[in-house]
């Protein structure tokens, strides 16, 4: 073997090394390194192909919420829509996990995710975006990239999404016989999803740029019960999880969204207490079992209190007169004193309903220890 030929395949060796130690670097998980090396001689030649697969490399998503917090009450359920993004190379899949510290208030009765893992494509351009707006990754490395996902790319130093227009799968450089065939890139056309984001034209998006899919979960909070009557109780939600890709030491990354969304619970202060009687035959008031014929007469008491300790300000009452009843005009009291019929129906507390307050209290407030009580009369049918 001449030494010109020696040197040129320690050449083709030395430079395939040097690639695959920068591969996590720039180029696109699932990319093929191909590298073919020519021995020629008198009266022939021979060539020896090796491939290289890039691996993905872990890294954590980007996360965001639609709600920085949402108020509830004991028992009520707040639903967050998570959005991430993958930063990496390639395609992996991300585990999630919800979690709550909960402070002044019972730990939440229901705590759940949509999906307690997602796949998320990715990839890095291997050339600049042209003139019809076509975007080149390696062949390969297209792996759960399809049309219609969105994502995430960054031009000019914002972030922007995008959705896959369309898709054409590459082919990896090959070697038959004598004869190495370059790689075919896979291409991609976007559409702007972001308000404003640039169209993708000639250099528009440079070569080496990550891009990212975008998809989003649910979680969904069932609120536990203040642990103080008069202060609200607060969780603070966390999502978090490892990626499945791992480094070359064999090790993943683990994440947390960051973002510590909460849910407020509110003290229920206010109990209201509904009850009815029949007048027309001496009946005493219920809450349940309370019988009557055509044309009798029914009388409902409403009682409002706070808890001990608490006063209730801002207090306003509404109910409605239900079918097959016609409300007795003039019949509302609170505390035992007339409440004037108004609105476009007579009755007081519909339309809006009525500022209530207990005996020693002002307009709207049922002082501690104290209930205001207000009864009206319906007759039936």
């Amino acid at each position: 073997m001449s030494r010109k030929i020696l040197s040129r395949i320690l050449a083709s060796l030395a430079g395939l090394a040097f690639v695959v130690s920068g591969a996590h670097a720039a180029v696109g998980g699932g990319a093929t390194i191909h590298n073919a090396a020519t021995l020629s001689f008198a009266g022939g030649q021979v060539t020896a192909a090796v491939q290289v697969r890039v691996a993905t490399l872990p890294s954590a998503p980007v996360f965001s919420v639609d709600q920085a917090n949402i108020d509830v009450f004991a028992s009520d359920t707040a639903n967050y829509v998570y959005t991430l993004h993958s930063t990496s190379n390639g395609s992996d899949t991300y585990s999630l996990a919800p979690a709550s510290a909960d402070a002044n208030v019972t730990a939440p009765t229901g705590l759940g995710v949509s999906s307690s893992s997602i796949v998320l494509g990715a990839s890095i351009t291997s050339a600049a975006s042209d003139a019809a707006g076509n975007l080149f990754i390696p062949a390969g490395s297209e792996s759960n990239l399809m049309v219609t996902d969105r994502i995430v790319i960054n031009i000019g130093g914002s972030d922007y999404v995008y959705e896959i227009a369309t898709l054409s799968a590459g082919t990896p450089a090959s070697t038959t016989g004598n004869t190495t065939t370059a790689e075919t890139p896979t291409r991609l056309t976007l559409s702007a999803v972001t308000a404003g984001a640039p169209a993708i034209g000639a250099g528009t998006v440079a070569a080496g740029t990550q891009f990212g899919e975008q998809a989003s979960v649910t979680v969904s909070i069932t609120a536990g019960t203040p642990a103080a009557a008069g202060t609200n109780g607060v969780h603070t939600l966390s999502l978090s999880g490892t990626t499945s890709a791992v480094d070359s030491s064999g090790s993943a990354i683990s994440y947390n969204d960051g973002l510590a969304a909460t849910t407020t619970v509110l003290s229920s202060d206010g109990n209201l207490i509904k009850q009815v009687r029949n007048v027309t035959d001496g009946g005493a008031f219920a809450s349940a079992g309370v019988s009557a014929y055509s044309g009798e007469l029914l009388e409902y008491r409403l009682t409002v209190s706070g808890n001990p300790g608490s006063t209730l300000t801002g207090a306003v009452l509404e109910d409605s007169i239900p079918v097959f009843v016609e409300y007795v005009a003039n019949s509302t009291t609170m505390n035992g004193n007339p409440v004037a019929d108004a609105g476009t129906s007579p009755f007081p507390l519909d339309e809006g309903g009525l500022q209530i307050n207990s005996p020693s209290g002002a307009a709207g407030v049922i002082a501690d220890g104290e209930t205001a009580i207000v009864v009206f009369q319906v007759t039936v049918d």
